[in-house]
């Protein structure tokens, strides 16, 4: 019998399907943001504080924007375009001029007016206060 390429295919196709069907609900369409055009980030939690980490290698700390709700965050920056002198003669030019932005869930609620910020060698990091667990939920009888 003769290679099929798309008997090949065929095969590749109910593998990977396969797999997703095994992922199920572990699959976190959030792992994928970096590949979107966004930046990685680790989140990390300790007793009181939830502690978020950017890579942003070859920014400015004015280049990057941070906005936060107490379940929320908006991350953005913009590369600014760097004027090339006319006495240069360029070859190439594949450094990255543009912007990145990534907006995500946090895990537990924040106190958006405890931020503390640091940016250093590239990397930022943002410290929130964990907001107080809310009480237990009022039962309500229905009339």
């Amino acid at each position: 019998m003769a290679w099929d390429p798309w008997l090949e295919l065929e095969y590749v196709r109910k593998r990977m399907q396969r797999l997703i069907e095994k992922m199920g609900e572990s699959f976190n369409e959030e792992a994928i943001e970096p590949m979107n055009g966004g930046f990685p980030i680790d989140v990390a939690e300790s007793e009181d504080e939830l502690v978020i980490k950017a890579n942003f290698p070859g920014f400015d700390k004015e280049d990057i924007q941070i906005r936060a709700t107490k379940n929320t965050m908006d991350i953005a920056a913009q590369h600014k375009q760097k004027k090339i002198e006319q006495t240069e003669k360029m070859y190439r030019a594949e450094r990255r001029i543009g912007a990145l932005r990534r907006e995500f869930a946090l895990p537990v609620e924040v106190k958006p007016e405890t931020a503390k910020t640091s940016f250093e060698k590239g990397v930022l990091e943002i410290r929130f206060m964990k907001a107080k667990p809310a009480k237990k939920a009022k039962k309500i009888k229905v009339e």
